[in-house]
């Protein structure tokens, strides 16, 4: 068994590293690492209709997509994530339990009362302090899982804030649950640095054979073409969400008007609404300008700011209006 404490807390980088070591090497693995304020969603989510845009411009977090399913996720530096991959034979006998066992003994060794959940999580005092998910490429397995340490839990609420009512689609939905901190329920307070040493040497302990082997500088090069290529491309982690519509009403001088995008690969392919074009003509080339943009807010933005007819009306605060396409 291959154990590896990442020194990075760039997500797109940790991400790349699991998908790296999961096709690449045929070693087992444990891997842990801490990631920067960021959200990850899972590979068949609907990245917009999970978070809470406005919150997560204001305060610079960092989007990604991993290559497993389930649900969205807010990290910071104080949120340890884990990775197991393994070799399976049999992948009809994989479980999610198998390979959160480790880590519930572990946490069960720090003093905390924990205990597995029906939907792949641990709990402390019934509330959830990991999500795990897996991904199985040929006859190797992934499964990894997040531990909320001291997260900024207020932080965590308002980034996952949404519209659900907004976005009409066929994606994965995230279950909202209650959460908890693990520092809450440690009779020794322990920083982010010393959970994640505690966690790990006890994992590392159950294994008869393991070698502690940092990511080498060649496999660094490797990770980074991955992450450029794939983890920190528009077409990842937006353009992968499935197809969908967004619905919202949008409130005109002289209407309020019902908008209704089409999207597909992250591209509006169609637009339709109810207004009135003898009272807003000029907002209806406003929303014709939006055919065959990215459904993201800063390529909406420039596209509205860059045209020379719509900066010449002076019809709104452009980047106040974009908000209301999300």
């Amino acid at each position: 068994m291959r154990c590896i404490i990442s020194t990075s807390t760039d997500p797109q980088f940790n991400l790349a590293t699991e998908e790296y070591l999961l096709k690449i090497s045929d070693e087992e693995i444990f891997l842990v690492y801490i990631n920067e304020p960021c959200i990850v969603v899972g590979k068949h989510q609907n990245l917009l209709s999970e978070i809470n845009l406005r919150y997560v411009i204001g305060n610079k977090i960092k989007l990604a997509r991993r290559i497993s399913g389930g649900g969205t996720v807010y990290q910071d530096l104080n949120n340890l994530n884990f990775s197991f991959i393994h070799n399976c034979t049999n992948l009809e006998q994989i479980d999610f339990r198998k390979f959160t066992s480790p880590i519930l003994v572990a946490l069960q060794n720090m003093g905390l009362d924990v205990m597995f959940s029906g939907r792949n999580d641990l709990l402390i005092d019934g509330k959830k302090i990991s999500g795990n998910a897996m991904h199985i490429f040929k006859t190797r397995v992934l499964s990894h899982g997040t531990l909320l340490l001291n997260a900024d839990l207020s932080k965590l609420s308002l980034a996952l804030k949404n519209d659900p009512q907004k976005y009409i689609d066929k994606s994965i939905k995230s279950v909202r649950s209650k959460v908890t901190n693990i520092s809450n329920y440690l009779e020794n307070p322990k920083s982010i640095e010393e959970f994640k040493q505690t966690l790990f040497q006890s994992i590392i302990g159950k294994f008869e054979n393991y070698n502690i082997t940092p990511i080498t500088e060649q496999e660094t090069k490797s990770i980074n073409q991955i992450s450029k290529s794939k983890f920190e491309t528009w077409e990842w982690i937006y353009g992968y969400s499935p197809k969908y519509l967004f619905r919202n009403n949008i409130n005109l001088p002289n209407q309020s008007v019902m908008l209704e995008l089409e999207i597909e690969k992250g591209i509006i392919k169609g637009v339709k609404t109810d207004i009135n074009t003898s009272q807003n003509a000029d907002y209806q080339y406003v929303f014709e300008v939006l055919l065959n943009v990215k459904h993201e807010y800063k390529a909406i933005c420039e596209i509205l700011k860059n045209d020379p007819k719509i900066s010449s009306l002076s019809l709104f605060n452009i980047a106040e209006f974009c908000m209301f396409l999300f």
